[in-house]
C-alpha cells in the first residue's frame, strides 16, 4: 500500500488547463454605472407590499385561466397598502380644489378698507399701519411661494430627468436583453468547449502517460527489479569475483604449464641418463669382471645406483600424468573445451541475463501492452460518446435561446409602443407640471415688478390650474406609482431574494409560471430533460433548486457540478477505471516474472565446485620425495669412489680400464645429470609455486561459490516476491495516471471549469435593468410627481393669500394716495409741514397701542 501511495504521489498532475472565453457583451454595457437615487423607495414600497404573493393567481393569469377583471380584484384584496397610497394621493390632488372653492365663497368685501377721502387722523394712522402689515404679509407670502416653486422646479426637473432614464432604458432593454441571450449562448457554447476539453484531453494526456510508461517498462519496473536484487544479493560483485577467479586461474594454469614443461624436460634428460647408467653399469660390471682375483674384493666395492633405484623417473612420470594437474592446467587455457572457457560463456551468459532483463520483461509484456491499450481505446470511445451526449444537449439549449431571441423581436415591438406612451405620458406630465409653475413663477415676476393687480389675477389663474392639473397629475401618479411598485413587488423583489430567492423559487420553480402543471424537478432539470437526447441514459434525475444554482454560479462554480450534469452524462462512473473489469484484468496482467533468475547460475556453481573439487591437491609429499632424490649426487659418489678404488688397484690394465670407466661417468654427470640436477629444482619450485598460488585461489572459490550459492538461494526464495511488489507497483502507477485524470477531472470541472458567473452575470444585469434602470426612475418619476402634488396642495392657499394681498395692497394705496391729495396743498408752509409731520408721529403712536384695530385680514 505504501509503495502504490508513493507511486501515485510521484504522478504528474499538470494536465492541461482550459481557457474561458472573455467575449461576453453584458460587462460593457455599463449598466453598473450611474447612481441610482430612489433605490430608497423600494425599502418603503416592501411595508406596504404584502409578504407573500399569490403564486396560484399570478400562474393562473399567466396561462390566461383568470379574466383580468378577477386579476384585479384579487388582487385588491391583498394590495391595502396601495389603495391606501392612492387614496391618499387623490385626496391632495383635491386638496387645491377644495380651497379655491373655499376661498372664493368666504371672501369678503373691500368696502371694510373703508375708500374714499377722509380727514380723520385716527383713520390715516390705521391704514398707514395696516398698509405696512400688508407689505409685511406679502413679503413672507412670497417667500414661501418662492420656495414652493424652487421646490417644484426641483421636482420637475426630477420628473423630466427620471422620465429620460426611463425611456433610454426602455430603449436599450432589447440591446440588454438580445446581449444577454447572446452571452447566454456564448456561455453554453464555451461550457462545452471547456467542459470538453477538460474531458477529451485529460483523458488524452492520461492515455499518453500510460503509453510512455507501457513503452519505458523496462525502466520503470525491469530496472527497479534488477536494481534490487543487485543491491540485495550482490550478484555483480560475485561476478566480478569470478572474473578476478578466471585472472587467477590463468595464473594458476600458467605456473602448471611451467611445471608440465620442467618435467617434459626433466623426462627427456631420464630418458637418456636412465640408458646411460645402464650402458655404465653394464660397463662397471663387465670391469668387475675383469679384475684380478687379488683386486676383486676392491672392485666388488664399486655400486652405481641407476633410475629405477631412485625412483625419480616414476615420480616425473606420476606427475606427468597426474590428471588433477592435468585439469588445472587446462582450466586455464583458451580451448574450447576448458573450464574457464567453460566458466567464461556461462558467466557472459549468466550477466547478459541479469542485465538485460529489464529487455526482457519489455519483450515479454508487449502482448499484455496492446491488451491495456485497446481498452484505453474503449475507455476513450466511451468518453467521446459521453462527450456527444453533452454537445447534443448544450447545442439543443443553444437553439432554444436562439429562438428566444428570435420570439422577442416581435415583444420588443409591442415594449417600445408601450414605453414610447409611457414616455409621452410622463413628458405631458412633466410639461403641464412646469406650465403651472412657470405661471405661479410669471405671478412672483409681476409682483417684484410692482404690477400687483396683474400679479394677483395670475396668481388666482394660477390656483385654478393647480385645480385642474392637480387631479390629472394625481392620475398620472397614481399609474405610475401602481406601475412601478408592482414592478418592486413582481420583478425586483423576487430578483433581489437573496439568497433564498423565496419567491422566484416559488415562482419558477414550485408551483412554476412557465409549465402548466408544477415541474417534478424543478425548471432547471425540465429544461435538460428537454435538451437531451432521447436516448440519454439518466443515473438520476437533477433535483436543483434555482436559488442554489444562482448562489452557486454567484460563487463562480463550475457548470457541471452547479447543474448536476453528472446525472445525465454519468462521468464520474465511466472514468473509473475499476469499475471497468477489462482494464482493471489488462492492468493486472502486466507484470515481471522471476523465472530468468530461478537457478541461472547453477552451471557457473557447477564449474566453481569442479574447480574447488581440482584445488584440493598435495604436492608436499612428491615435494619432499624430489627433495631427496639426487642421481647426479649418486653419480659423483661413484666417480669418487672408482677413484679411490682406481688408485688402490695393482693392475694397471684395471687401473687403467676404471680410469676409462671414471671418465665415462664425468661426461654422464656433466652432459645429463647435471642438467638433471637443475630441472629438478626447477620442478620442486614450481611445485612450491603451485601450493603457494593454488590455496588462496582455492580460497577465493571457495568463496566466491558460497556468496553465488546464497545470491542464487535468495534469488530462488524471494526474486518473486521482488517481481510481484515491484510489479503491482508498476501497476499503481498506471492506475494512478487514470485516478489522477478522475481526480483532476473532477476537481476542475466542479471548481475551475466553465464558471456559471456568466449566467448570474446575466441574471444581475437583467435585475440591474428592469429594478435600478427602470422600476428606480420610474418610482422617483411618481415619487417627484407626488412631490409637485403636495407642493400643489401647499402653493394653492399661498398663491391666494397672496393674491388677496395683492388686492388689498392696491385698495388701500389708492385710498391713501386720495386722502393725502386733500391734505396737502401748494400754500403750506414749511413749519405747517413740521407740524403735521409731528401730528402723524403722535398719531401713529397712538395707533401702534389702539387694542381694537381690526386684525381679520391677517
Amino acid at each position: 500500500m505504501q509503495a502504490m501511495e508513493q507511486s501515485v504521489a510521484i504522478i504528474p498532475h499538470d494536465y492541461p488547463e482550459p481557457v474561458a472565453t472573455d467575449s461576453y457583451i453584458i460587462p460593457t454595457l455599463g449598466l453598473y454605472h450611474g447612481s441610482f437615487v430612489f433605490t430608497y423607495l423600494s425599502t418603503f414600497l416592501s411595508y406596504i407590499t404584502p409578504y407573500d404573493l399569490p403564486v396560484e393567481l399570478l400562474r393562473d393569469a399567466f396561462h390566461t385561466k383568470v379574466s383580468f377583471l378577477q386579476l384585479i380584484l384579487e388582487a385588491l384584496k391583498v394590495e391595502s397598502g396601495y389603495i391606501c397610497l392612492i387614496a391618499i394621493f387623490f385626496l391632495i390632488s383635491l386638496i387645491p380644489l377644495c380651497y379655491t372653492i373655499a376661498w372664493g365663497c368666504a371672501k369678503e368685501p373691500d368696502d371694510d378698507l373703508n375708500p374714499g377721502p377722509t380727514v380723520d387722523a385716527i383713520i390715516q394712522a390705521e391704514e398707514l399701519s395696516l398698509e405696512e402689515s400688508l407689505h409685511c404679509r406679502k413679503s413672507f407670502l412670497g417667500l414661501m411661494l418662492q420656495v414652493v416653486i424652487l421646490l417644484l422646479i426641483a421636482g420637475v426637473i426630477a420628473m423630466f430627468v427620471t422620465n429620460e432614464q426611463i425611456a433610454s432604458a426602455v430603449d436599450h432593454t432589447p440591446t440588454v436583453v438580445r446581449s444577454s441571450l447572446l452571452d447566454a449562448a456564448t456561455y453554453l457554447r464555451d461550457a462545452e468547449s471547456q467542459m470538453r476539453f477538460v474531458i477529451a484531453q485529460g483523458l488524452a494526456t492520461a492515455t499518453e502517460r500510460i503509453r510512455d510508461d507501457l513503452e519505458a517498462v523496462d525502466k520503470l519496473l525491469g530496472e527497479p527489479i534488477q536494481h534490487h536484487l543487485a543491491l540485495f544479493t550482490g550478484i555483480d560483485i560475485i561476478f566480478e569475483s569470478i572474473i578476478e577467479i578466471s585472472t587467477s586461474s590463468s595464473n594458476l594454469s600458467r605456473r602448471i604449464h611451467l611445471l608440465q614443461d620442467a618435467l617434459a624436460r626433466a623426462a627427456k634428460i631420464s630418458y637418456e641418463a636412465e640408458y646411460r647408467l645402464d650402458e655404465l653399469q653394464i660397463q662397471l660390471t663387465v670391469l668387475q669382471r675383469q679384475c684380478t682375483f687379488r683386486d676383486r674384493p676392491l672392485c666388488d666395492t664399486l655400486r652405481i645406483r641407476n633410475f629405477e633405484d631412485t625412483g625419480l623417473i616414476d615420480r616425473i612420470r606420476k606427475l606427468q600424468a597426474d590428471r588433477t594437474l592435468a585439469k588445472l592446467m587446462a582450466m586455464g587455457e583458451a580451448s574450447r573445451n576448458s573450464s574457464m572457457h567453460a566458466l567464461s560463456q556461462e558467466l557472459t551468459l549468466a550477466r547478459a541475463t541479469f542485465r538485460n532483463y529489464a529487455g526482457e520483461v519489455r519483450n515479454a509484456t508487449e502482448d499484455q501492452a496492446d491488451l491495456v491499450e485497446e481498452r484505453l481505446e474503449e475507455l476513450s470511445n466511451d468518453t467521446e460518446a459521453t462527450v456527444s451526449v453533452l454537445s447534443q444537449t448544450i447545442g439543443e439549449l443553444v437553439g432554444q435561446v436562439n429562438r428566444t431571441a428570435n420570439f422577442s423581436d416581435s415583444f420588443f415591438d409591442r415594449y417600445r409602443e408601450i414605453g414610447a406612451i409611457l414616455w409621452l405620458a410622463g413628458l405631458a406630465t412633466t410639461i403641464m407640471t412646469l406650465l403651472v409653475t412657470l405661471i405661479l413663477l410669471s405671478a412672483l415676476s409681476c409682483g417684484c415688478c410692482h404690477a400687483d393687480n396683474k400679479a394677483g389675477i395670475t396668481l388666482i389663474l394660477g390656483a385654478v390650474c393647480i385645480c385642474i392639473a392637480s387631479l390629472a397629475l394625481s392620475g398620472f401618479t397614481m399609474m405610475e406609482m401602481l406601475l412601478g411598485a408592482h414592478g418592486q413587488l413582481f420583478i425586483c423583489h423576487p430578483l433581489y431574494n437573496e439568497p433564498d430567492y423565496t419567491v422566484l423559487q416559488k415562482l419558477i420553480d414550485k408551483p412554476g409560471l412557465i409549465y402548466p402543471t408544477e415541474p417534478q424537478y424543478g425548471i432547471i432539470g425540465e429544461l435538460l430533460r428537454q435538451a437531451a437526447p432521447a436516448d440519454a441514459r439518466w443515473s438520476q434525475p437533477v433535483q436543483i433548486s434555482l436559488s442554489k444554482a444562482l448562489n452557486e454560479c454567484e460563487q463562480g462554480r463550475g457548470s457541471y457540478g452547479t447543474f448536476q450534469l453528472d446525472s445525465l452524462l454519468n462521468l464520474s462512473a465511466k472514468i473509473e477505471h475499476r469499475k471497468r473489469p477489462e482494464l482493471e484484468r489488462a492492468i493486472e496482467s502486466v507484470g515481471a516474472s522471476e523465472e530468468p533468475f530461478l537457478g541461472f547460475t547453477v552451471r557457473i556453481q557447477g564449474i566453481l565446485e569442479d574447480m574447488l573439487y581440482d584445488s584440493d591437491l598435495n604436492m608436499t609429499s612428491t615435494r619432499i620425495e624430489l627433495t631427496q632424490l639426487s642421481p647426479d649426487k649418486d653419480v659423483l659418489t661413484f666417480i669418487d669412489q672408482l677413484q679411490r678404488v682406481s688408485a688402490q688397484i695393482q693392475d694397471v690394465a684395471t687401473s687403467s680400464r676404471m680410469t676409462t670407466l671414471g671418465s665415462r661417468a664425468k661426461r654422464l654427470q656433466l652432459s645429463l645429470l647435471a642438467p638433471l640436477e637443475q630441472l629438478r629444482g626447477d620442478i620442486v619450485y614450481h611445485l612450491t609455486a603451485l601450493e603457494l598460488q593454488l590455496s588462496p585461489w582455492a580460497a577465493q572459490v571457495n568463496k566466491s561459490l558460497t556468496h553465488l550459492r546464497n545470491a542464487q538461494s535468495f534469488l530462488d526464495t524471494d526474486a518473486a516476491e521482488v517481481c510481484y511488489n515491484r510489479s503491482d507497483t508498476y501497476r499503481a502507477r498506471l492506475r494512478g495516471h487514470l485516478d489522477a485524470y478522475r481526480n483532476y477531472t473532477t476537481m476542475v470541472l466542479n471548481d475551475r471549469c466553465a464558471s456559471c458567473r456568466p449566467l448570474f452575470d446575466i441574471f444581475d444585469a437583467m435585475r440591474m435593468l428592469f429594478c435600478h434602470h427602470i422600476m428606480d426612475p420610474m418610482n422617483g418619476l411618481w415619487f417627484s410627481a407626488f412631490l409637485c402634488l403636495f407642493l400643489w396642495a401647499v402653493a394653492t392657499p399661498l398663491s391666494l393669500m397672496l393674491s388677496s394681498t395683492y388686492r388689498r395692497l392696491e385698495i388701500l394705496s389708492t385710498k391713501l394716495q386720495h386722502s393725502n391729495s386733500h391734505r396737502y396743498n401748494a400754500r403750506a408752509s414749511v413749519r405747517e409741514d413740521q407740524r403735521e409731520s409731528s401730528h402723524w408721529s403722535t398719531q401713529r403712536s397712538t395707533v401702534s397701542v389702539m387694542p381694537d384695530i381690526d386684525r381679520s385680514n391677517w
